[in-house]
């Protein structure tokens, strides 16, 4: 399946469980903003990083959004824009 890019943002109050997200997602995806990724998934590696996110959570205090990125993405300031790239899903 065709993998298709995705932002990943979170704000989450506890140290712990943001260390332990921000770790997860690094192995999906690129960091480009202290709290956002960007990711190149296919349906099953989104599904996969959703239920290991699960498990990190408190879904009663933290908020994770993922946006499908269409189109194009314009970059205005410092930072490349994330590409394709094999990251090892741990």
């Amino acid at each position: 399946m065709r993998k298709k890019p995705y932002a990943i943002a979170y704000d989450i109050p506890d140290d712990n469980r943001r260390i332990k997200l921000a770790t997860l997602l690094k192995s999906y995806g690129e960091r480009v903003q202290l709290s956002v990724f960007e990711c190149y998934l296919d349906p099953k590696l989104l599904e996969d990083l959703k239920a290991r996110a699960r498990k990190v959570l408190d879904l009663s205090e933290d908020a994770l959004r993922i946006y499908p990125i269409a189109g194009t993405v314009e970059v205005l300031g410092v930072g490349p824009l994330a590409e394709e790239a094999r990251f090892a899903v741990v």
